[in-house]
């Protein structure tokens, strides 16, 4: 189960639309349970925490500009508001 300030994130983000394929974003941060996995600012790495080669997240997120853009639990998809960034999405081999 998720915790239950994300799952409220999760649900408000679900009423929001894509992204526009041209969004620019300042600020992507990557998160799992335990918390923020990467973070960066105007293409610059600001914060990195490795996980054990073998770690598998129970669900990963990803923020732009501090809006939840796209989220995974297991291998299912349950949020992808970066559906018109093809470009973003090949980047980060969402697909």
């Amino acid at each position: 189960m998720l915790p239950q300030s994300f799952q409220q994130q999760l649900e408000q983000a679900k009423q929001l639309p894509p992204f526009p394929e041209d969004y620019q974003f300042q600020l992507l941060e990557f998160f799992d349970q335990h918390g923020v996995l990467m973070s960066l600012v105007n293409g610059e790495y600001v914060e990195e925490h490795s996980r054990s080669h073998d770690y598998d997240p129970w669900y990963l997120g990803l923020f732009l500009d501090e809006e939840l853009a796209f989220c995974s639990v297991g291998s299912q998809i349950v949020l992808n508001r970066l559906e018109n960034m093809v470009t973003l999405q090949q980047k980060l081999g969402l697909f």
